[in-house]
Parts: C-alpha cells; structure tokens; sequence
C-alpha cells in the first residue's frame, strides 16, 4: 500500500525558481513606461510586453500595479557616496547634481507618480524610505559638516535644510510637474539656503564676505 503522508511528511513541489534578470527586466520596462503614460495608464499587461514576459510572470512577482511600482521606486535608491568638496556652497551643489539624475529615470518617475502618492498611501510610505528621508539625511550631515569647518552662522536653523531643499524639489516635481533643472537648483542654493544658513550671500562666501541683505 502507497505510505500516507501527513503535513510534515509531504514532499513539496519545487517550482522554478525566480529569475533575478527577469525580475530586472520588468522593474526596467516600468521605469520606462511610467514617464511615457503615467501611473493611471500603467498596466502590468504592458510591463510583460515591453519586458517579453507574460502576464502570468509579472502577477507570480507583485499582486498589483501599486506593488510593482513600489518595487521600482525601491530600485531608486540613492547610494552614491556623500561629496565633499571643502565648503558647504559646493557640498550642496554637487550632491544637487547627484539628485537631479539628468541621465536617469529618478526624477521623471517620481513626477509620473505624483497623484498617485496622495492617494496610495503605500506608495507614499516608500517614496518617503527611498527618496526623501535619505536626501534629507544627506542635507544634514553637509551642514554639520559645514558647522565643523565654522561655515554656519550662530543661532541658525540648520534643521531648515533638511525639510526645505527636498520640500521644494519634490513640490516642483510632483505638484507643478516642471522639471527640476541644474538652474533652479543653484537659485535655491544662492538665494535662499546659503544666506540663512552662513549669513551671508553666496557671491560673498569668502574671507571679504559682508551680510546678505
């Protein structure tokens, strides 16, 4: 007679196991169709074609379009090494440069799924993780790198960076939808974040400095 198996005994069916180029692969047809249609056209029958994937593969990898998504956003993460170029003017300006991904999807896809984030909360909770709080993080440790070097004025709110500078880049991004571009960035930079944070101007950062106005 055949031997019964119970729950512990029962031999378990060993599937194909995933492939992490085809996983890759999907994330990538995501990140190129989400700027072309935004997140409301996406769909997960045009992430398999783009991919040459079946419907059926991208469903056994993410129960839906928001966990797909979420998946890609992840791929974003920022994981360059902090800059430091010796002044805090330059330090921002260069991990701006980082940030603004002129030849990537980052900033595209982030502006795609704008109304989205409002109203996927799961979708905001990691944009926040991968986005936001690192870039604040990052803003953070150049000013008190900066206070280090004496480059921060007395009594400033250094705590103004770190909310500020994301604040307004992702409200242009996601709210406006213009692109943010190297020249906005610097006019943030001069016009607002150096003088508040040394006192003085950015044109007046070095050993003639004089008071912003």
């Amino acid at each position: 007679m055949p031997t019964p198996f119970n729950d512990a005994t029962r031999p378990k069916s060993v599937g194909r196991p995933r492939d992490p180029e085809r996983d890759l692969a999907l994330l990538a047809a995501v990140s190129e169709i989400l700027p072309e249609v935004g997140y409301d056209r996406l769909t997960m029958d045009s992430v398999a074609a783009r991919a040459g994937a079946s419907r059926a593969t991208v469903y056994r990898r993410w129960k839906d379009k928001s966990e797909l998504v979420r998946e890609a956003v992840r791929m974003l993460a920022w994981t360059e090494p902090l800059p430091d170029t010796g002044s805090l003017r330059s330090d921002l300006i260069a991990v701006g440069a980082m940030y603004l991904d002129r030849d990537g999807p980052r900033d595209a896809i982030l502006s795609a799924i704008g109304a989205a984030i409002n109203r996927d909360p799961q979708l905001r909770e990691t944009v926040e993780q991968v986005i936001a709080e690192p870039r604040r993080a990052a803003y953070a440790a150049i000013v008190e790198r900066a206070r280090g070097r004496g480059e921060i004025a007395e009594g400033a709110d250094t705590a103004l960076i770190a909310d500020v500078v994301p604040a307004m880049i992702f409200y242009r991004l996601l709210d406006s939808g213009e692109p943010v571009d190297g020249t906005y960035y610097e006019r943030i930079i001069d016009a607002l974040i150096v003088p508040l944070l040394t006192g003085y101007s950015a044109e007046h950062t070095g050993p003639e400095a004089t008071p912003a106005q």
